[in-house]
Order: C-alpha cells, then structure tokens, then sequence
C-alpha cells in the first residue's frame, strides 16, 4: 500500500512547478493546451461557426485559439508559480532593430526551401499536406493586408516566442544554454503542424535562439518574424512561395522556381552569417557596459535544473505523445 502511495505521490508531483525549473515541464501545458484548442475549434467549425477553417475570419479565431490556450496561457502561469522571467531584458534599440532586418534571410530560405521541397514531394509522387491552420485570400491590400500580417504573423510570432523562447528557453541554466539551440527548434518545428516547411522551420527555430541569446529577451524574435513577412511582401515578386491551394500536380508547379531559389539561399547564407557576427558583436558591447567581464544572473530568473536531463521528465513525455497523435491526425488529413 505504501509503494502504491508513493507512486501516485510522484506521479502527482510530477505536474507541480518543478524545483528547480526544468525546460521539458512547459512542454506538455503546452500540448494540453494545443488538444483543448483542437478539440475547441473542430465543435465550432462542426456547425457552430458560419466561417470556413479556411477563410481569413476562421483562420484568425484558430490562430487566436490556440495561440492563447497553447502558449500565453501556459507561459503566464508557469512564469508566475516558478518565478522565472520569461520575457527578458530590454538590451538596446540597435539589437532589436537588427533582429527586425535578419527577417530577410529568414524569409528567403523559407520560401525557397518551401519551393524547393514541395516541388520534390510532388514530383516523388507524394500528396500536399496542408498546415495544421491556413488560410487562402486572392488580391489583398490595404486594411486586409494588415489583418493578415496581423493573423499569420504577430499573433503566432507573439505566442511562439513566449512560448519556446520565454517558458521553454528559460528551462535552460547557463551552462546548458546550448542544448536549447538543438531542442527548442526541434519543439518549434513539432508544434508547427507545418509537414512541407519542417525543415526551413527547423532552420528558423535556430536563428530565433540565436536572436534571442543575443538580444536578450523574446522581442527581438518577434521582430524577426515580422521582418521576414515585411520582406516577402517587399519582394514577393522576385522571390515567391508557392501557393500550394493552386497546386493539384507536380506540372502545376513552374519550373523557373529553381532560378530564384537556389540564389536566395545563398544569399541566406551570407546574410545569417552577418546578422550572427553583428548581433553577437551587439551582445558583447552590451554585457561588457552592463557587467563587466563578469557575468550576473537576471534577477527573477529563478532557479533552474543543472542537468539538461532533468527536462526528460514524466510532463516531457506525455507532451511527445499528446503532439504525436496530432501528427498523426494531420498526416492522415483530419483538418479543424
């Protein structure tokens, strides 16, 4: 009897805010919260709803949904019980608007990379398989251009951050810091629902650790986003996505991508590698003004685990299972 007590006794404690904070604990709220939001959306596009999950209306309540219930909402509560500062500290103007400026690179290898793979998938003979959420819209401008950026971008770039570069980031002591650049992009990819952009995801997820790392706080992630959806607006009409709802066969796809997005990625390239030299340069005037040559915890960041293996937890694996099963769902094309 004491033995069955023990284990319940571990089992629940396992849900309580770990001490010390641990990265793998936001990892289930935050797929708990993505079931929730699921679950929420598929009874209102069941009939409840008179707009299409598709339409710019359905895809803004989607992206609000689950952008509040997967990852504000967790954030906010898991920052208030373990007292870690997850938003950051503000470390310049300059910092922040170099964030906003390495959005180009992001977005010319995301859409040549998106290019490039969906043309490869279908040519292989594979189906397109849409985004978990997405929306389809022809002509926009003005008012609606600014609803768009803010539903497919600000919103989502403002709840991923928190998230993974806040709630998740934090998780990280000092000395594991580098583990969060080899996890926390496999987390974004995984919580993308995104199949065809997974790897310019993973890519992506990369960059906004080393943003974050280097601005010191989740805005100049946000910044980066939104830099990156600026720049496809500036120049959508040398470097494109596809659009994939225009897509039924590999020969629908024009050839003529490959012109433009072999160079974009090089050009990618280049410029990660300047961003990467100029905001670590950033990063180091500011730590040397701030600190000194010695280096001072943030105040409020709390206690976190030594070990980057305390994050393989008991709320860590039933978070993988929780978004496998999305997955899964997703791959077999059930859709909100």
């Amino acid at each position: 009897m004491s033995v069955f007590k023990s284990v319940i006794n571990h089992i629940t404690g396992a849900f309580k805010v770990p001490k010390p904070y641990n990265w793998g604990y936001p990892l289930f709220f935050g797929s708990l919260g993505m079931g929730f939001s699921f679950l929420l959306l598929k009874l209102m596009f069941s009939g409840a709803f008179q707009f299409s999950s598709t339409s710019l209306i359905g895809c803004a309540v989607s992206v609000i949904v689950i952008v509040m219930f997967a990852f504000v909402v967790p954030s906010v509560l898991i920052a208030e019980k373990s007292g870690v500062c997850i938003t950051g500290h503000y470390t310049g103007i300059g910092a922040l608007i170099l964030s906003f400026l390495s959005g180009a690179p992001v977005y010319l290898l995301k859409s040549s990379l998106h290019n490039i793979i969906s043309t490869q998938w279908l040519r292989a003979g594979g189906s397109i398989v849409f985004p978990a959420v997405f929306y389809h819209v022809e002509g926009v401008s003005g008012q609606l251009l600014a609803l768009e950026i803010l539903i497919d971008t600000v919103i989502p770039a403002f709840g991923f951050s928190l998230f993974f570069l806040g709630a998740v980031w934090q998780g990280f002591s000092e000395k594991n810091r580098k583990w969060a650049f080899f996890f926390i992009p496999l987390f974004f990819a995984a919580f993308s629902f995104d199949f065809l952009d997974i790897i310019a995801i993973l890519i992506i997820g990369w960059w906004l650790c080393m943003v974050r790392n280097h601005t010191g706080n989740i805005y100049g992630p946000i910044l980066t986003l939104l830099g990156a959806r600026i720049t496809g607006i500036l120049i959508d009409n040398v470097v494109s996505e596809v659009d994939l709802t225009t897509i039924r066969v590999y020969s629908d796809i024009p050839t003529t991508i490959y012109f433009s997005a072999v160079p974009a990625i090089v050009v990618a390239v280049i410029l990660f590698a300047f961003f990467r030299k100029t905001l670590g340069e950033f990063h180091f005037t500011y730590s040397a003004d701030i600190y000194g040559d010695s280096k001072k915890l943030e105040e409020g960041e709390g206690e976190k685990a030594e070990s980057v293996l305390a994050g393989f937890n008991l709320t860590f694996l039933l978070g993988v299972l929780i978004i496998m099963a999305f997955w899964i769902l997703l791959m077999k094309g059930v859709r909100l």
